[in-house]
Order: C-alpha cells, then sequence, then structure tokens
C-alpha cells in the first residue's frame, strides 16, 4: 500500500465512522491536555495529505507482516501530533494520534 492509498482509506473510514482508535492513555491524555473532541481529531485526520508522511510504509514491531504510515502534523498553533495508521482486516487502525514527542 502507498501513502495516498492509507489517506484515502482513512478518509473513508471517518466519513462512514467505521475506524478504530486504539484508546491508549497517550492518545487520550493529549486530546484531553489540549481540549479536543473526538470530531476535532476526526477533521485533523481528514486533513492528513502525504506531505505530512515522516515514515512508511514500514513494518509494524508487533505484527512484521502489517504495515504502518507514520505522519506529523499541526493540529492546533504550536502543537504537532505524531500519527501512526495501519490497515488491518480491511478497517483503518488509528494506533498513534497524539503530542509530538520530539
Amino acid at each position: 500500500m502507498d501513502v495516498k492509498t492509507i489517506i484515502e482509506k482513512t478518509r473513508k473510514s471517518i466519513e462512514n465512522a467505521s475506524y478504530d482508535m486504539v484508546p491508549t492513555f497517550k492518545n487520550q491524555n493529549s486530546r484531553w491536555k489540549h481540549g479536543l473532541t473526538i470530531y476535532d481529531l476526526e477533521d485533523f485526520l481528514l486533513n492528513l495529505d502525504s506531505s505530512d508522511l515522516v515514515k512508511g510504509p514500514v513494518a509494524d514491531r508487533d505484527y512484521p507482516n502489517e504495515e504502518l504510515f507514520v505522519f506529523k502534523k499541526e493540529i492546533i498553533p504550536g502543537v504537532v501530533f505524531y500519527v501512526k495508521l495501519k490497515e488491518k482486516n480491511n478497517q483503518i487502525k488509528i494506533i498513534s494520534c497524539h503530542e509530538d514527542e520530539n
């Protein structure tokens, strides 16, 4: 899969509310820290662009036969979010969507 395909599949999944966002502490804490709603995150993800890609496709370290795509993009002024996406079982999984630590 290439970056344009994962972005398009992510957009369709969000529009159809058929994605899986992994509810990690880091993901939730970043959202709460910046007062973001799920709708804010969805809008942010809908606007990802291939120029936001920083790595991918790369093998998932936990599932080496699966590919990941990593993006970084400013979500609000001065705050960059790190996003890690993959497709699994015909569903987009948003593994990470939190403030960038670098």
